[in-house]
């Protein structure tokens, strides 16, 4: 029995050994189970790319009156950019024979975008075509701002506006109040006898001319004529050069035309101080500049001027140095030119629209407000800015003047080209290159052949 129990513990004893050996091995190697793992990739998002912003550029063309005209220009253009950044305006300043630059540019279909237009070349640019017209771009109220003679010598026989006009000015009379004291004058001349007269005693008592005028310069003579009864010129037709037959009007060339060859050539033969030169007699580039050197008393100029004397001459002092005053008179009437630039769009612009905002932005009542009244430039062209405490009391001054007649600087639908023609004859005549006689012939003979006559 004994054995038997032996036995059987053995075997218990066997099957344990063999249990906890089990046991023990998957304690110490656990079942390893394979699971199929999908791993997703991840969908990247697609990226954004910013398209850099395309710019508008646009070209910007004009004359200028001088540096502080452009330095004027180009704080302007700083300002619009900032305000429209998708908009570049390159400033082009054309110096020699502008409107004839700009018209064989469009020719060659490379013209700026924008560019001046002067009433005397207004009406051969719009029938030329050059000019996209404005009324499409601008609204009536923007329009109607404008000083209504202002505006008509850029409208069209179609009824339809051509250009804006950006500013205005009158010729008025710039005297040197130190040269006039120094030469025992307290006041300045009243009639076109007196300038004369001011302009031989300033030269004999101070040595310097009393007058500095442009050789040529047919508008500039215009309000003599006016002033000794001649109407108006006017040159449409072929018979129109009559007009020069007039004894107003040849007394009156003769006379202005003797102002150089008299005052300049016929003096100096003397051995004596010109009482009458040119700016470049003096060494100077235009009246402005002749007039800011000092070399000169009197010059009759236009409101251009006077942002140009305090930029340039400051020690030059308005009211203390110099003083304006209106253009003489003659025995009939008191008269002066008023000029004016518009803002033209070139009719074939691949910009229409942004080249509208650029002239929008210069010529609108803010725009205007900062270069015209405030930078001093001219006199404003939209009706009430004159009236601002900002405008400068040189342009205030020349606005009280009082005239008989005011004339826009246009002689026709060819002004541009017969102010040329007429301004190289007597130029020549001045020059003492054609006799006096020669004169009144010439000039019919050159406005007759613009006229088709």
């Amino acid at each position: 029995m004994s054995s038997g129990i032996t036995k059987t513990v053995a075997i218990l004893l066997i099957v344990i050994v063999i249990l906890g050996i089990a046991v023990a091995y998957f304690a110490f190697n656990p079942r390893v189970e394979i699971v199929e793992k999908i791993v997703e990739k991840p969908v990247e998002k697609e990226k954004i790319v910013e398209k850099p912003v395309e710019k508008a550029f646009i070209r910007f063309a004009g004359w200028s009156a001088g540096e502080t005209e452009m330095k004027n220009y180009e704080k302007m253009i700083a300002k619009f950019e900032e305000k429209y950044p998708t908009i570049e305006v390159k400033y082009e300043v054309i110096t020699q024979m502008f409107h004839e630059n700009i018209l064989a540019s469009y020719g060659a279909g490379v013209a700026p975008d924008v560019f001046y237009v002067d009433t005397s070349w207004a009406p051969t640019f719009i029938e030329k075509g050059a000019l996209y017209p404005v009324d499409e771009l601008a609204s009536p109220e923007f329009i109607n701002q404008f000083y209504d003679f202002l505006l008509e010598p850029f409208r069209g026989k179609d009824g339809k506006l051509y250009g804006l006009p950006k500013d205005w000015s009158m010729l008025a009379l710039f005297w040197n109040k130190k040269l006039f004291a120094e030469a025992g004058l307290t006041s300045p001349p009243d009639t076109w006898d007196e300038l004369l007269e001011y302009a031989q005693i300033i030269a004999d008592k101070t040595g310097k001319p009393g007058l500095a005028i442009y050789l040529g310069g047919f508008n500039r003579y215009v309000p003599v004529a006016l002033g000794y009864g001649a109407p108006a010129p006017w040159f449409e037709k072929p018979g129109d050069e009559a007009w020069f037959d007039r004894p107003e009007v040849k007394d009156t060339l003769i006379w202005y035309i003797n102002l150089y060859r008299e005052g300049k050539i016929a003096r100096e033969n003397e051995g004596k101080t010109p009482y009458v030169v040119q700016p470049a007699d003096v060494g100077a580039g235009w009246l402005g500049d002749a007039f800011g050197k000092q070399e000169v008393a009197m010059v009759i100029s236009g409101n251009w001027m006077i942002p140009f004397l305090a930029d340039q001459f400051p020690d030059f002092k308005y009211g203390e140095d110099w003083d304006i005053a209106p253009v003489p008179k003659g025995p009939k009437a008191r008269a002066t030119m008023a000029y004016t630039v518009a803002l033209g769009i070139n009719a074939k612009t691949e910009h229409p629209e942004e080249a509208w905002k650029f002239v929008e932005f210069i010529l609108g009542r803010d725009g205007q407000h900062e270069l015209v009244v405030k930078m001093g430039h001219t006199l404003p062209s939209i009706k009430g800015l004159e009236e601002s405490p900002d405008m400068w009391p040189q342009h205030k001054k020349t606005l009280s003047f009082k005239y008989d007649k005011v004339l826009v600087f246009l002689w026709g639908p060819k002004s541009g080209e017969l102010e040329g023609k007429i301004s190289d004859v007597m130029a020549a005549a001045m020059r003492g290159e054609i006799s006096t006689d020669e004169v009144i012939p010439t000039i019919k003979e050159a406005v007759s052949a613009v006229l088709g006559g």
